[in-house]
């Protein structure tokens, strides 16, 4: 393992760790809070009980003019970058470093005041990176809400596909969120490097420095190389351990993070005793570094930040035709505010209906199944029939050797008769024997 480093990091970076917002004035604080008091007021209950909000109506104040499509996509400025470098690459030890520096160079992009419209089921944005990369999300679920996307490279030189399963709760002064769900890089080659996001954590929303913060597990892996990487933000410093040596002075930023590349044997997966290959370590708000100096993204060096351009004729149901959005985008925020009431009002009608559509469904679903197995007894039986005379005679087999008479067969006529002409018989015998025995006396 390489020697522990400090890391320069941006200048909205706090002391503590994390982003700090420096641009946010009084007047923006002030109406934020206010909201925040005010949704507290109404929904104190389940702000309070960490229940998931992402189900509930937040005033329009409190948001900036896009859509979380549109939001969705900050992080992946780096995609001409760093994916299109991973798709030049023949090595896939290479490759899978680049994948992990495009994930985590990306986050410093995310941070922003205002919370983005929510998606309408449906809803799409289609967007470009100056390089070609062509980008596609959708809204596939209301409730839960889950974003579909898809990106490709120029000439198709990478895949980028997932979608998230947005949650987020109120903890007393802080929204904590995860967009749950797999993120895949897929090459040409047919290497899929596969990996999921940590928690954020956004501070400071009733008082104090309004500051963002990732924390939590990042898993990548490439199951066709047998490579992991295991990388832990805000790792936890316990006593006596690694981090404790390095920063027994000065605690360490919440924005830092550490991880191994491990070497796994793909037909067994990952284990404990995996190869080690080297160390990854840095900040999100810094450089990303490997092994001894491999550093892979540093905010010192010029990147260009692409971001995304809009496409000419769009789908119907792209974001930018939203009305919410627009009459925020203008400045007006009433207008705003009743079209988005009236979006709202819209979607719930439509969520019944589904609901209810799929109860109907249900019915109608246990309704055939129920038929379905009638009709398969019916059919059944009048198959065992078609095979008796139509005259109203029963045929049946007779007994196999061996089998002492075959009990299991019922009995026909023919049986009754043979055992109606034995009585009989067994009746005449007993009136000759009794006729013979008067006489002699």
């Amino acid at each position: 393992m390489s020697t522990p480093k400090n890391f320069e990091r941006m200048a909205s970076s706090h002391p503590d760790g994390g982003f700090l917002f420096l641009a946010l004035t009084d007047e923006e604080a002030a109406v934020q809070r206010k909201a925040v008091w005010d949704m507290l007021s109404s929904f104190g209950k389940n702000l309070a009980s960490k229940k998931n909000i992402t189900n509930i109506s937040f005033p329009v104040t409190v948001f900036e003019p896009r859509s979380y499509l549109e939001r969705l996509v900050d992080g992946w400025w780096g995609a001409p970058t760093f994916l299109k470098k991973a798709a030049e690459s023949s090595d896939p030890v290479e490759r899978f470093k680049l994948v992990i520096t495009f994930a985590i160079a990306g986050f410093q992009n995310t941070c922003a005041q205002m919370k983005p419209f929510n998606p309408i089921l449906g809803e799409t944005h289609q967007a470009t990176f100056g390089d070609g990369t062509r980008i596609y999300c959708e809204q596939s679920s209301h409730h839960p809400p889950v974003s579909n996307f898809l990106v490709f490279g120029p000439k198709e030189e990478y895949r980028f596909y997932g979608f998230g399963e947005w949650h987020a709760s109120f903890r007393v002064n802080t929204v904590k969120g995860h967009q749950r769900g797999p993120h895949t890089v897929e090459f040409p080659d047919g290497t899929k490097i596969t990996y999921n996001l940590p928690w954020m954590n956004v501070h400071g929303i009733i008082y104090g420095d309004r500051i963002i913060e990732y924390e939590g597990p990042m898993e990548f892996r490439d199951e066709k190389h047998g490579l992991a990487c295991d990388i832990e933000f805000n790792p936890k410093q316990e006593s006596g351990g690694f981090f404790s040596s390095w920063f027994s002075k000065a605690k360490l930023p919440t924005d830092y993070f550490r991880g191994n590349v491990v070497k796994y044997d793909p037909s067994k997966g990952k284990g404990d005793d995996d190869e080690v290959l080297f160390d990854v370590q840095g900040t999100w708000l810094g450089a990303i570094e490997f092994g001894d100096g491999d550093r892979t993204w540093d905010f010192q060096e010029e990147y260009t930040m692409y971001e995304p351009a809009r496409v000419p004729n769009p789908l119907p149901s792209d974001c930018r035709y939203r009305e919410d959005v627009n009459f925020l985008k203008d400045g007006d925020t009433s207008q705003s505010q009743e079209a988005k009431e009236k979006l709202e009002k819209k979607q719930r009608a439509e969520a019944a209906l589904r609901k209810e559509g799929a109860k109907e469904g249900e019915k109608e679903s246990k309704k055939q199944r129920k038929m379905s197995k009638k009709k398969s007894k019916g059919e059944k039986g009048a198959a065992e029939d078609s095979s008796q005379p139509s005259d109203g005679t029963r045929i049946f087999k007779a007994p196999e050797p061996g089998t002492h008479g075959a009990a299991s067969e019922p009995r026909g006529d023919g049986d009754k008769e043979k055992k109606k002409n034995k009585k009989a018989k067994g009746t005449d015998g007993e009136k000759k024997k009794k006729k013979k025995k008067k006489a002699a006396e």
